[in-house]
C-alpha cells in the first residue's frame, strides 16, 4: 500500500512540477517555434507524459529497491547518476536536432531532473 501512495504521491508531485517549469516558468519559449510543436489536443499530451512518469518512477523505485538505496545519502547518487545516464544525455542530444529555445534545453533537463528527484523523495519517504 505504501507503494502505490508514493506512487500517486510523486505523480501529483511531479505534474505540479511540469506545470511550474513547463507552464509557468518557461511557457512563452515555447512560441519561439511553434512549427516544433504537435497541434494534438493538450490533455492528450498531458495524459501520455504522465503516464511516462508513472513509469519513470515505477523504474526509479525498482532500481533503489535493488540496489538497497533507502536513505537520502543512497538516493542522491542513483538520482543524479540516473539524470547524467538517461535523461541528460537524451535531451541534449535531442536539441541537436529539434528546432527549439536553447532556454528549454535547461527547461527540459531540469525538469527530468526533478522528476527523478521527486520521485526518488518518493520512495525514501514513504516507501522505506
Amino acid at each position: 500500500m505504501r507503494y502505490v501512495i508514493a506512487l500517486i504521491a510523486a505523480l501529483v508531485a511531479i505534474s505540479l512540477s511540469d506545470w511550474l517549469l513547463f507552464g509557468v516558468v518557461f511557457h512563452k519559449r515555447y512560441d519561439k517555434t511553434p512549427a516544433t510543436w504537435r497541434t494534438i489536443p493538450e490533455g492528450r499530451k498531458i495524459a501520455g507524459s504522465m503516464l511516462f512518469a508513472l513509469i519513470g518512477t515505477i523504474a526509479l523505485f525498482q532500481l533503489a529497491g535493488r540496489f538497497g538505496a533507502h536513505t537520502f545519502v543512497d538516493l542522491c547518487p542513483l538520482t543524479v547518476l540516473t539524470w547524467f545516464a538517461a535523461s541528460l544525455p537524451q535531451t541534449v542530444t535531442n536539441t541537436l536536432y529539434v528546432n527549439f529555445d536553447r532556454a528549454l534545453v535547461v527547461s527540459h533537463s531540469l525538469g527530468w531532473l526533478a522528476r527523478l528527484v521527486i520521485a526518488a523523495a518518493a520512495y525514501g519517504l514513504i516507501v522505506r
